[in-house]
């Protein structure tokens, strides 16, 4: 019997580094994904852009109260 490949190979093993910043997580995300630059906005719980230098531990801190 034949193995069968994944039609989705796992590109990202492990989350993003809670010391990156939004803006390099924003261009992990759209790398990944192979989308176009800029398509990827990180948002606050308002709707709000995040700003590119917020850290990603904050962004979820403030996301998971």
């Amino acid at each position: 019997m034949a193995k069968q490949s994944k039609v989705f190979p796992a590109t990202r093993k492990f989350p993003l580094r809670s010391d990156a910043s939004v803006r390099a997580g924003e261009k992990t995300i759209e790398r990944v994904f192979g989308l176009p630059r800029g398509s990827v906005q990180l948002v606050l719980r308002n709707g709000r852009p995040a700003r590119a230098d917020k850290k990603i531990k904050k962004l979820i801190k403030e996301w998971g109260d």
